[in-house]
C-alpha cells in the first residue's frame, strides 16, 4: 500500500470516528453541566420567607380576614373609641388551677377610668404588644381586618404555630395602617404599652384592659411603625380556610425556609415531606425531600406563589412555588445536592432536543461521504 493510499485510509478512518470523538465528551460534559431548571416545589412547612416580585401591589390574605385573637407587636399607636373603659389590678390575676382553665381576674380586680376620645395606645417601646381577645368565651370570632397590600420588593414572613389554638404570624416588612373591625366588648392586653392621657391606678408593664366600643364606631385603627409589624392571627374554628387569598398568584424573587434552633444553627422546618416536580419534563421523576432536608431556591425568575393555606391541624404552611430556579439545592446533613437538571435531561427527555442530536450526527458523517464520493469522481 503506497503513502497516498495509507493516508487516504487514515482520513477516512478519522472522519468516520470524528462523530463519536465529538459526541462523547458532549455526552459525559451534559451529566454534570447543570442549567436554569423550571421547578414546581409543594411543601408543608412552619416558616416562609418570600420576597415579592412584580410591578404591582398585591394582596396575600383574603380581603377580610377573620381572628379569633390578634397579637400586635412593632406597632407605633393603637386607637379606638370607647363608650367604657376598664383596667384590672394585676395583683389580683388568678391562675389556672385546671389544664383547660386559663388565667383570670375576679370581678373586685376591675376598675372603671374614663377614656378619652379615641383611646390611643402608645408602642414607643421596641418590645411593646398588644393582644385583642373577645370579653365573651363562646364567641368564636372577635373581628376582622381589612385588605393588606404588599409592596414589590417588601419581604413576608409567614410562620405556624400549633397548640391549643393554632395560630399564624405574619412579619410584614413594609408600613401598613389597619383597620378592624370588632364586636361590641373586647380585652386588651398591653404589654410595655402606655395609654395617652389617661391615668391608670394601676403601675406595672402588663395590664390588662376591657373596651366597650359604641355602635357606631367599633373601629381599632392600627398604625405601624417605619418598618412594618408582626401580626400574629389565631383564627376562629372552621374559619382557617378563610385566611389567604384564593386563588393565589403571587410573583416571588426569592423563597427561604430556614430557621435558627436554640443554638443558632440552621435547621429545615419542614413538616411533612415535600415533593419537587419538573413541568417542563413530566418524564422526569418527581424528588420526594425528606423532613431533615433542607430546602434552598435562588436566582428565581418567573416565580409565582401559586397556592397557600394554612393547616390547623399539623401547624403548617402548605404552599406550592412554580419558577426557574438558577439554584435549585438539598442539603441533607453536610452533603448538598443539586437539583436542578443538566444538558443530559434536555436531550433525554425533550425529543426535539435528541432528533436535533441525532441530526447533527447524521450531517456530519454523511458530508463526509458525500466529500469522499466526489472526490472520487473528479479522479
Amino acid at each position: 500500500m503506497n503513502a497516498r493510499a495509507k493516508k487516504h485510509r487514515s482520513r477516512t478512518l478519522l472522519w468516520l470516528a470524528l462523530p463519536t470523538l465529538i459526541l462523547l465528551p458532549l455526552v459525559l460534559l451534559s451529566t454534570f453541566w447543570t442549567v436554569p431548571t423550571h421547578v414546581q416545589l409543594e411543601v408543608a412547612t412552619t416558616r416562609l420567607a418570600v420576597t415579592l416580585g412584580g410591578q404591582e401591589r398585591r394582596e396575600i390574605f383574603s380581603r377580610s380576614v377573620p381572628f379569633s385573637s390578634l397579637v400586635i407587636e412593632s406597632c407605633k399607636i393603637v386607637a379606638f373609641a370607647a363608650e367604657k373603659l376598664e383596667v384590672a389590678d394585676p395583683q389580683q390575676l388568678v391562675a389556672g388551677t385546671k389544664a383547660e382553665e386559663a388565667p383570670h381576674f375576679p370581678t373586685t380586680a376591675w376598675q372603671e377610668i374614663k377614656p378619652t376620645d379615641p383611646v390611643r395606645l402608645s408602642c414607643s417601646d421596641p418590645a411593646a404588644k398588644v393582644t385583642l381577645n373577645s370579653l365573651d368565651p363562646a364567641s368564636p370570632r372577635l373581628g376582622s381586618f381589612d385588605r393588606i397590600y404588599f409592596e414589590p420588593g417588601s419581604q413576608v414572613v409567614l410562620e405556624a404555630f400549633s397548640g391549643r389554638e393554632p395560630a399564624v404570624s405574619a412579619e410584614i416588612a413594609t408600613p401598613q395602617d389597619l383597620h378592624l373591625a370588632l364586636g361590641s366588648e373586647l380585652e386588651l392586653v398591653a404589654d410595655l404599652v402606655k395609654p395617652d392621657g389617661i391615668q391608670v391606678p394601676f403601675a406595672g408593664d402588663l395590664l390588662t384592659y376591657r373596651a366597650w366600643l359604641p355602635e357606631a364606631r367599633r373601629m381599632v385603627e392600627v398604625t405601624s411603625g417605619q418598618h412594618g409589624l408582626v401580626l400574629i392571627v389565631t383564627p376562629p374554628r372552621g374559619q382557617v380556610a378563610e385566611l389567604f387569598a384564593e386563588p393565589l398568584d403571587l410573583p416571588l424573587s426569592s423563597v427561604e425556609m430556614l430557621e435558627e434552633d436554640l443554638d443558632g444553627r440552621l435547621i429545615t422546618p419542614l413538616r411533612d415531606e415535600a415533593t419537587l416536580r419538573y413541568p417542563d419534563y413530566p418524564a422526569v421523576p418527581a424528588v420526594t425531600l425528606k423532613k431533615e432536608d433542607a430546602v434552598g431556591l435562588g436566582g428565581l425568575s418567573d416565580a409565582r406563589l401559586r397556592s397557600l393555606r394554612f393547616d390547623a391541624e399539623k401547624g403548617a404552611l402548605r404552599a406550592t412555588f412554580d419558577g426557574t430556579a438558577r439554584r435549585a439545592t438539598t442539603l441533607a446533613g453536610a452533603i448538598a445536592t443539586d437539583r436542578r437538571l443538566t444538558l443530559y435531561h434536555t436531550f433525554r427527555y425533550n425529543w426535539r432536543w435528541a432528533l436535533l442530536a441525532v441530526a447533527a450526527t447524521w450531517l456530519v458523517s454523511t458530508s463526509w461521504a458525500a466529500f469522499e464520493a466526489w472526490k472520487k469522481l473528479r479522479e
